[in-house]
């Protein structure tokens, strides 16, 4: 997986990237990480949760983009985890998600990869677990389970 962060971290206008399991909780970084630790489990955390009420309502996807004012942040959704590549503003999304595309592919074919994800056990429904949710977020679930 380490080469595949590499190979993400070369591309300019890339600062780095990494992996969360579905809690949140980082499993590898780019060197030297990105964000400070606490950043990225707070990011994966949400971003896990994001994905997890998005396949609760029926509109499942893989991937998730977010623009902030100097940086862009891209999830991808690889199941037991997820992949995020952390841009600046101005970056060539398109090569990024090509990137993105060819090392989740090669991790996919990949048996040490593919073990190294299964292994991680924190599962969907550990992120939806409303225990973890502020006020906002407990209420919008609230409302995500009443549509579905």
């Amino acid at each position: 997986m380490e080469d595949g962060l590499r190979e993400l971290g070369r591309l300019a206008g890339v600062g780095g990237a990494f992996v969360c399991d579905n809690a949140g909780a980082v499993i590898v970084s780019s060197t030297p990480p990105v964000l400070a630790t606490g950043t990225m489990n707070t990011i994966g955390r949400e971003v896990a949760q994001t994905f997890a009420a998005a396949e609760r309502a029926g509109w499942e996807s893989t991937r998730a983009e977010f623009a902030y004012d100097t940086w862009r942040l891209v999830a991808e959704d690889l199941g037991p985890t997820v992949l995020f590549v952390v841009c600046e503003e101005d970056v060539e999304m398109p090569l990024v998600r090509m990137t993105i595309d060819v090392v989740t592919a090669a991790w996919r074919k990949d048996s040490g990869v593919r073990k190294q994800l299964a292994r991680q056990r924190a599962t969907r429904s550990a992120a939806t677990a409303t225990a973890n949710f502020d006020d906002v977020s407990r209420q919008l679930w609230r409302l995500i389970e009443s549509v579905t």
